[in-house]
């Protein structure tokens, strides 16, 4: 996710952002129509190795995996989406069948075949005010092979801390939105297999992860993250071995850093400082691990 400031500044000017060294293969095609993301073998859980995966995309449209346990990157290609006027990714999550959806700051949805890359568009249409929003796919139940799409935006952002969110889910069927409640902020969302809404809210003096009340929106269980203050310039999240990961550039960054939020005791540590890219976008399923062990 980039702030709208910045992003919709470069937006009208076609293109976002400059080319970069990317660390991690190189690769990947378009071809490939299909979306059953049933790559690799489903387990016991149906889920396949692909859908366990954390995936991301940058400002210049690289799609990438990520494994938190071994801080590998691997870039997979680059997005072709036919999204209007240049528009640059915003914001992803992925589903159990290891598709990803895919926000343009042009208020576009896309599925993209995680392996292939191959882009299809919804019929989004920018339901009840929502351009711009952070969104992930969270279990009905603890352990349900079931989920929803939680969506937390709106119109699109003057500025971090001039607006609040909007928390809602998106029926992936009808491309609905239903409306739950009002944030205060603008948080990237990221679910899990046990339930569980978070947010990561980045913030110049008060950035924080929150877990969220699917009903109200209402902050729950937080954790302080002092130690990312300054004003963030592009952010993604992800929840990943029962613990979190962000993916955050500041003002003062040249590139985006990881940070490793570990659950258990709150503390954050930068696990890699030189990604080389802007990553705008971390999308994880429901079939990501829970807990290591």
């Amino acid at each position: 996710m980039r702030n709208t400031l910045v992003l919709f500044a470069c937006f009208f000017l076609v293109a976002c952002g400059s080319d970069r060294t990317r660390p991690g293969n190189h690769g990947g095609s378009n071809a490939d129509g299909s979306f059953s993301g049933d790559g690799g073998i489903a387990s016991g859980d149906g889920c396949s190795d692909q859908a366990k995966l954390v995936y991301v995309v940058d400002e210049n449209n690289t799609f990438s995996s990520f494994k938190p346990d071994t801080l590998t990157l691997t870039d997979i290609g680059t997005l072709k989406c036919p999204a209007q006027f240049g528009a640059t990714p915003f914001s992803m999550s992925v589903d159990r069948t290891a598709t990803a959806w895919v926000l343009y700051n042009s208020g576009e949805v896309f599925k993209v075949n995680t392996q292939t890359l191959a882009c299809s568009k919804t019929s989004f249409a920018q339901s009840n005010g929502f351009v711009n929003f952070g969104m992930g796919f969270v279990a009905n139940m603890a352990g349900a092979t079931d989920d929803t799409l939680f969506v937390a935006g709106g119109q699109p952002m003057t500025g971090l801390g001039t607006a609040n969110a909007t928390l809602a889910t998106l029926d992936v069927s009808s491309l609905n939105v239903t409306t739950i409640g009002q944030i205060n902020g603008w948080p990237e969302l990221t679910g899990t297999g046990d339930a569980k809404l978070w947010g990561f809210f980045p913030d110049a003096t008060n950035p924080r992860v929150s877990q969220l009340d699917k009903m109200s929106g209402q902050e729950g269980k937080s954790y302080p993250l002092a130690s990312l203050s300054g004003q963030p310039m592009a952010w993604a999240f992800a929840f990943w071995g029962g613990d979190f990961w962000i993916f955050l550039q500041r003002s003062s960054d040249s590139n985006t850093h990881v940070y490793h939020l570990k659950s258990s005791d709150g503390s954050v540590s930068d696990v890699i400082d030189a990604t080389g890219r802007t990553i705008v976008g971390a999308g994880v399923s429901t079939c990501a691990p829970i807990t290591i062990g």
